[in-house]
């Protein structure tokens, strides 16, 4: 009889053990989206964690964590080994309630986390990708495409609905990338941005955004076709343009998009300069041929 209970015993501690496994997984986790792993991370949005107190959580990364702050000492915060090979931090809230943000550098970039005690939810596990393209993605593989074969239409309109829906940027994140630029060029009085690259990886289509603002008092004429992007020493000639207008009336402002295809560009890595057309200034600078006798 007693070897028996014995049995029992050890049995029910075994499943007890397993059914609490912080790290076991989403099986620990019964709210689906909210704490799936496996998650996508981007610079330009917010990830929640949710943490619960005596419980352990683990965020696994596939770089090593370069800095971690976090605005009160709530949190515990611990690291994985330096030989490890490995990349984590385990979160243990010391309070039964709490919003805590934590910002951490991954490569040189920083991504910022909203971390949320409480009694309801609790994430024991994640394990997060980063955005972008890079050798991962075989972007090489893609062939060069007509300019029949792109949407572009479709693309600005996928580009606006991230700008204005973070939850569907997260849902997009796998077949659209994101790099802020922010580069602006005087012009003709003129104020050309160049805002951001995004790249489309079904078929490899970089798309630089460009905001065109005209403070003079005077219309200004500048084509997208006119705009030659460019990385160090390599230019890319562009496959199609898209633009409101080609001429700008005193403070009216423009959104021109440049696509190139085909260049397997890790555009998170990437940062685009733009040539413009010769000003009125550089023009007025150019001799003129002297006069045929």
């Amino acid at each position: 009889m007693k070897r028996f209970a014995c049995f029992i015993f050890t049995c029910f501690t075994a499943l007890t053990l397993w059914a609490g496994d912080p790290f076991a997984g989403s099986r620990a986790s019964p709210y689906g989206a909210a704490l799936a792993d496996g998650v996508r991370l981007s610079t330009r949005l917010v990830e929640n964690v949710y943490l619960m107190p005596e419980q352990i959580t683990k965020l696994i990364f596939p770089k090593p964590v370069d800095e971690v702050s976090v605005n009160t000492q709530v949190i515990n915060v611990g690291r994985n080994p330096a030989d490890s090979k490995e990349y984590y931090l385990l979160l243990s809230p010391r309070v039964a309630s709490a919003d805590v943000n934590m910002h951490l550098v991954m490569d040189g970039r920083t991504y910022s986390f909203r971390l949320i005690v409480g009694k309801e939810k609790v994430n024991y596990r994640k394990t997060y990708t980063v955005e972008g393209g890079g050798s991962s993605r075989n972007l090489s593989k893609v062939p060069p495409l007509a300019p029949t074969e792109i949407n572009t239409t479709r693309l600005i309109n996928l580009i606006n609905q991230i700008r204005r829906d973070p939850h569907y940027a997260t849902i997009v994140a796998k077949d659209m990338g994101f790099s802020p630029q922010r580069v602006t060029y005087l012009w003709n009085g003129a104020e050309v941005t160049l805002q951001a690259a995004w790249h489309y990886y079904p078929q490899d289509v970089v798309i630089l955004q460009i905001e065109v603002h005209n403070p003079t008092s005077e219309a200004v004429y500048l084509s997208a076709t006119q705009v030659e992007p460019f990385i160090a020493n390599t230019s890319f000639p562009y496959l199609l343009t898209q633009q409101g207008t080609k001429v700008l009336l005193p403070g009216q402002t423009d959104i021109k998009y440049v696509f190139l295809q085909g260049h397997a560009l890790d555009i998170e890595n990437a940062r685009f300069e733009l040539r413009l057309p010769a000003s009125k200034t550089q023009l007025k600078e150019i001799p003129a041929p002297d006069a045929a006798p």
